[in-house]
């Protein structure tokens, strides 16, 4: 209600200060809506993320005209600079699972009850995911469930589940772990994946892309001019 009108406002008098580069400006917004469309439709992202997306396209269509480091950006699209740094600064997301998952390996086994599951799935869920106990997945909505179990009779497998989607609704796979817990089938600590809204990630892009730049295209463009000399 706040950001769209001024945004529009900011777009307008770029069209008009920069008559010679609507037609980039457009483009920029149009891809970005159609991305921000896009990925909450496929349950990729939330729609908040999608909106916020949008405002910055409406704000920022094009490369700020600030020099330093953004005078250097390839990309003229200033929304899918900050769309890749927003990937690169998620990776980083990574460091929460990894220590709490060293933290409790030193008291107990880590994959008790996965046993069937290979080195690349265990793998996964080590770099994105970690034990809660089941209590504190219910008063915690941030939290996806990561496994799910099967019960045969007196014994129970537990599998890990994967899905890029956010908007799954897993109760039912819950009240399946919470009755085999309650059973004493398996220690009452489940699986799980924190997930931070993207926009956060978005938000730390658009800081790293004022003050570093695009990343990715420096990365690239640094590992091209090691590898030229050497050809």
């Amino acid at each position: 209600m706040v950001f769209y009108p001024v945004g529009l406002a900011l777009t307008a008098i770029r069209l008009f200060v920069q008559a010679g580069s609507w037609s980039q400006i457009l483009l920029s917004i149009a891809l970005t809506v159609a991305i921000s469309l896009t990925l909450p439709f496929l349950g990729l992202w939330g729609g908040a993320d999608g909106k916020g997306f949008i405002c910055l396209a409406l704000m920022n269509p094009l490369i700020p005209a600030l020099g330093g480091n953004l005078s250097h950006i390839v990309d003229p699209f200033f929304p899918f600079v900050v769309f890749s740094n927003a990937y690169v600064a998620s990776l980083l997301s990574i460091l929460y699972p990894i220590q709490r998952n060293m933290r409790t390996h030193r008291r107990r086994r880590l994959f008790e009850g996965f046993e069937n599951e290979n080195f690349i799935r265990k793998a996964t869920a080590f770099l994105t995911g970690y034990q809660v106990p089941i209590g504190e997945l219910e008063r915690k909505p941030h939290l996806f469930l990561l496994e799910s179990v099967h019960r045969r009779e007196s014994t129970v497998t537990r599998h890990f589940e994967f899905d890029l989607r956010v908007d799954l609704d897993r109760s039912k796979e819950l009240a399946e772990i919470k009755r085999a817990a309650d059973s004493g089938l398996f220690r009452g600590s489940v699986w799980v994946s924190p997930g931070l809204p993207f926009l956060v990630f978005i938000t730390l892009g658009f800081g790293i892309a004022l003050l570093f730049g695009d990343v990715v295209w420096c990365f690239v463009s640094t590992l091209i001019r090691a590898i030229v000399p050497l050809l």
